[in-house]
């Protein structure tokens, strides 16, 4: 008999998270897992054309998160899986609520997709039910050594509750993904090409890539690919506008497959406040495009390795990145290196090995569970 996992999210949006989930449950053995994908509504799930035939989705029709408790719970008892897993802390939460009301004693996995407390968010509310839940849980898994320590000493969970897991990237499918052709902007091969990806929220900061790249524009003949959507883009737009940078930064939206256009570019530049991974940062180093990222909390340092797969750079200091950046353009030989270090480095993420890492955790989950 097969095992049955019940994956939860509220929306399969554009998110590094909800591309995790995505990897995970399309690369998981299908002679051994029967996956059952539970989504909040059918809407804003961009991300959906990507989940494998052999995936079963249901939708929950729930406007809002909050509002699908009962209808999780109903969903859990009659689809009664063998485990369930989810990720972010909303979801998480909605998850343990919910299989405690349902009775069953259903062993759950969440995944901490954030550091949450670099973020200054985080209500004393939050962190005292987080704490709660999560330490009712199986198992929390932990996408870099910051989470986890972010979880340990901020939020009080056991530390034998918590695995390490980095993201899996999808190496096979980038490799095919980074050869279409990119046809809706003119690549100027006189220009240097920049491309930044993810939500254009204050996490990922990109008031402080627009004004670096103003100070890049005085010494190197260049533009700036944004791809992204979020609350911030009529500010980020009214800042190139201030800057008179407008010409020379593009913001092309959501694009389903980015890695065409980071095939395309000389440079990646990620100048995020916090990040718990950084999955594009790995993503732009699979296509072979070299990176320049801010070293914050938690992913980027792990993976960048004290700038030896990529350049980092202070956080919220425009200067600097600006000095970084500059420095690639204009070292053909540098960018080469780091090329070569990069795509050498985006193979310790091949998902084929991660996914790996939690069928493990699974069976291991699993097993204690019905001792």
């Amino acid at each position: 008999m097969k095992i049955k996992v019940l994956v939860f999210l509220f929306q399969l949006n554009g998110g590094g998270a909800e591309r995790t989930v995505v990897n995970i449950i399309n690369k998981l053995d299908t002679d051994i897992y029967d996956i059952v994908l539970v989504l909040g509504n059918d809407k804003n799930n961009v991300y959906i054309d990507l989940i494998s035939d052999r995936v079963k989705i249901k939708f929950l029709y729930c406007n809002k998160l909050r509002n699908c408790l009962f209808r999780l719970r109903k969903c859990i008892i009659e689809e009664n899986p063998t485990l369930i897993f989810t990720t972010m802390n909303p979801n998480n939460l909605m998850v343990l609520f919910a299989k405690i009301l349902s009775f069953k004693s259903i062993p759950v996995i969440i995944r901490e997709a954030n550091n949450r407390t670099q973020s200054g968010k985080v209500t004393k509310f939050n962190k005292f039910i987080t704490t709660i839940f999560y330490n009712t849980s199986n198992k929390v898994v932990a996408l870099s050594q910051g989470v986890s320590e972010d979880l340990i000493e901020n939020f009080k969970i056991k530390t034998d509750k918590i695995k390490v897991i980095y993201n899996p990237v999808d190496i096979d499918n980038i490799n095919i993904l980074k050869n279409e052709i990119v046809e809706d902007i003119e690549i100027n091969k006189n220009e240097k090409l920049i491309i930044s990806v993810g939500r254009l929220e204050e996490q990922k900061d990109f008031s402080t890539l627009i004004k670096a790249f103003s100070l890049v524009l005085e010494k190197i003949n260049a533009k700036l690919i944004i791809l992204g959507i979020g609350s911030q883009e009529k500010m980020l737009k009214e800042l190139c506008v201030n800057l008179g940078i407008e010409d020379k930064v593009l913001f092309l939206g959501f694009k389903e497959n980015p890695q065409k256009y980071v095939k395309s570019s000389d440079l990646f530049v990620l100048t995020s406040k916090w990040e718990g991974f950084g999955h594009v940062i790995v993503e732009s180093m699979a296509v072979g495009t070299p990176v320049v990222v801010t070293d914050c909390k938690s992913g980027p340092f792990e993976i960048i390795k004290d700038n030896k797969y990529g350049l980092l750079t202070e956080v919220e200091n425009f200067q600097e990145v600006a000095k970084k950046i500059i420095a690639m353009l204009e070292n053909d030989e540098m960018r080469s290196w780091y090329s070569k270090q990069g795509l050498k480095r985006s193979s310790d993420f091949n998902s084929n090995l991660i996914v790996k890492e939690y069928e493990e955790l699974f069976t291991k989950v699993i097993n204690s569970k019905v001792r």
